[in-house]
């Protein structure tokens, strides 16, 4: 079942809040918590306030931890912090480093995985700043494509392209995402001495799957 707000009335209107949360979560898994705030959201309760809700098992549970109280309430800044690096910096080194390759065999080398995917972004027009550090697997990075390809299906008028994109955009979510995102969050959750990441990694499944199954219900041009 997927999410919805009661000022929201149409499938469109449900995958555009979803840009919304994952670029919230992006920047969360991508970011120091200095650079994305997360520390300051999370002490201040804004995690409650979500730019959509969902009745998804993964997406429910991440939303009610995120909306309890903080336990360390005073302390959050460090603690975020301190969990970040060893969650998420440094690679092979990090407790739950957000990329494919640390998950998954795709059954190929990590490098021309890493070049079918830049084909596929480059394909939509998208590309990574030349000083952008993260392999094109990264979380962050596939999230942000993400974003792009619901921007380019909800904004298409052809019949013919915009099926293309939600074909994509599904396979993408399906064949790439969820196929490496379950084992990654169950470390997070596993490791994870805040509330902060267990919560994301929670929010970051949900969050895909309702976007699967809105393209898959709808239809939605498909």
């Amino acid at each position: 079942m997927t999410g919805n707000i009661e000022s929201m009335n149409t499938p469109e209107e449900l995958l555009q809040a979803y840009t919304a949360l994952f670029l919230f979560l992006g920047s969360s898994v991508s970011m120091t918590p200095g650079e994305s705030g997360l520390p300051h959201l999370c002490d201040r309760g804004l995690l409650r306030n979500l730019p959509v809700s969902s009745s998804n098992s993964r997406f429910a549970l991440a939303s009610r931890l995120l909306r309890s109280p903080c336990p360390l309430k005073h302390q959050c800044q460090l603690a975020v912090g301190d969990n970040y690096r060893s969650l998420l910096v440094g690679g092979g080194d990090a407790t739950a480093f957000p990329a494919a390759s640390n998950w998954v065999n795709p059954g190929m080398p990590a490098e021309t995985h890493h070049r079918e995917l830049s084909g596929l972004y480059h394909r939509y027009g998208y590309s990574r700043a030349d000083d952008c550090e993260q392999a094109p697997d990264h979380l962050g990075i596939q999230l942000l494509f993400t974003n792009l390809l619901i921007e380019k299906y909800l904004t298409e008028d052809d019949y013919e392209i915009r099926a293309m994109i939600g074909k994509d955009l599904l396979s993408f979510i399906n064949n790439e995402m969820l196929n490496w995102l379950p084992r990654w969050a169950e470390a997070v959750s596993d490791s994870s001495s805040t509330k902060c990441y267990t919560g994301i990694s929670g929010l970051i499944i949900g969050g895909l799957e309702d976007v699967r199954d809105i393209l898959k219900s709808q239809k939605l041009g498909l």
